[in-house]
């Protein structure tokens, strides 16, 4: 896949992949996947220039490592140590949860926290929401990424052949109404990735030939994300919030 940006931008790309051909994470397993990953942080950096960020439900740490490189002070919490060896690599220490409701920080402790593809998971989304609102600061910022769309086409598939991992799924008017109760206000609303980004669970010849036509998806995805009614069927919501 041709790719455009700065050197940085390239540099964050390789070490994403390189992480990856360890085989711990399908989504960065090629240039469409982790590409998404480097929008969201440019997405984080374009509302909040600079701050301290909560990444909440880290994972492998690709989005902490992201949102270093922008200079943010970021602090990784997760319920699993997954991550812990890629962090260490980057200089970063992984808090591990005790309680998988409760999160051990003060109240108005960071600038803005991340759930990037967590918020599906959590046993208890509204008690889990009034904490992230508890340790944000007034007016600071809750960034909701890759939360499943009830109505996206590949959630449907994924379901129908045994290959889904999110057995909650959210509608605009669900989330909205729950980061309301949570004492969020909404900034911006989107949809977003139409063409799937990976082919997990299917054979590795057939995600490799997906992906040698990277540039297309990436270009329609471009277009179906934008177009009425259609892009109801998208992937994921995508939402920027304030705590009220």
């Amino acid at each position: 896949m041709k790719r455009s940006g700065n050197n940085k931008e390239l540099d964050e790309l390789r070490a994403l992949l390189s992480h990856e051909s360890e085989g711990l994470n399908p989504h960065l397993d090629s240039d469409l996947g982790a590409l998404r990953y480097l929008k969201d942080a440019d997405q984080i950096s374009r509302n909040l220039p600079a701050g301290k960020v909560l990444d909440w439900g880290c994972g492998l740490g690709q989005m902490t490592f992201l949102l270093k490189n922008r200079g943010f002070d970021v602090v990784s919490y997760d319920v699993d140590q997954g991550g812990k060896e890629f962090l260490s690599r980057i200089g970063q220490t992984l808090i591990l949860a005790a309680d998988p409701v409760i999160l051990p920080f003060a109240d108005s402790s960071f600038d803005a926290v991340l759930s990037s593809g967590v918020l599906e998971h959590v046993p208890d989304p509204i008690a889990s929401l009034r904490e992230v609102a508890r340790i944000t600061k007034k007016s600071g910022y809750f960034f909701v990424f890759r939360l499943p769309n009830k109505y996206s086409y590949i959630e449907f598939i994924s379901d129908r052949l045994g290959r889904g991992d999110h057995p909650v799924k959210y509608s605009r008017s669900e989330i909205l109404a729950l980061l309301n109760s949570a004492g969020f206000e909404i900034v911006s609303f989107s949809l977003k990735n139409f063409m799937p980004h990976n082919l997990k669970g299917y054979p590795m010849i057939m995600r490799r030939i997906y992906h040698l036509s990277d540039v297309i998806w990436a270009g329609l995805d471009r277009l179906l994300t934008v177009t009425p009614l259609i892009n109801n069927l998208c992937t994921n919501i995508e939402i920027v919030a304030r705590r009220k």
